[in-house]
């Protein structure tokens, strides 16, 4: 029995040896949202948020915008331009995964250090106390190594937001506005989807 035990002991001295359990391992970088994300405690704060997220190019920052159904108990909704919805029939089901797939596509098309530019203006909104509907013009730049996937894309959007258990503004709702002849917010995801 001693011999067994004496063995056991050997083989997890020998074992242990190998490993340097007393070392630490090199960091990893984080995969959480840059500095420049503020909780959104106001509407204002939650569309700047949006603005930046194009500008650094953060998904996670983008993601942030969008309601959390751990945090409200509503799910996302999109409602894309008719124009582009009938090019890409996959804006119909879309959800807030299909945000994250589109602009990570839209992100690693761009190159390094090249924002994307997304302005928000002509601002419209009818605010209550847990929720409101803001209606912006907006135009989104985009710069990529293939012409046909680049351009100004232009219209109008209208977001429902609402505030979560944190106390937080998150984008609920989402319809895209086709103006006239101009390629839209939607055909932009439809592209990079």
């Amino acid at each position: 029995m001693r011999e067994i035990i004496a063995k056991i002991l050997i083989v997890i001295i020998l074992s242990a040896g190998g490993c340097d359990l007393l070392s630490t391992r090199d960091s990893e970088s984080p995969i959480t949202a840059r500095a420049d994300f503020i909780p959104a405690s106001t509407p204002d704060i939650l569309f700047n948020n949006l603005v930046s997220s194009f500008k650094e190019k953060v998904v996670e920052n983008y993601l942030a915008c969008f309601v959390d159904e751990s945090f409200l108990n509503k799910k996302y909704q999109y409602k894309p331009g008719a124009g582009a919805a009938s090019k890409f029939p996959s804006l119909l089901n879309w959800d807030v995964e299909s945000e994250r797939q589109y602009f990570n596509n839209m992100k690693a098309a761009v190159q390094t250090g090249v924002p994307i530019t997304l302005q928000l203006f002509n601002e419209n909104n009818t605010l209550q106390i847990d929720s409101a509907v803001y209606q912006f013009d907006y135009s989104i730049t985009l710069s990529t190594g293939d012409a046909s996937l680049q351009g100004v894309f232009q219209g109008s959007v209208q977001f429902i937001i609402n505030i979560d258990s944190r106390n937080q503004w998150v984008i609920t709702g989402w319809e895209d506005i086709e103006k006239n002849e101009q390629t839209s917010w939607s055909e932009l995801k439809g592209r990079y989807y």
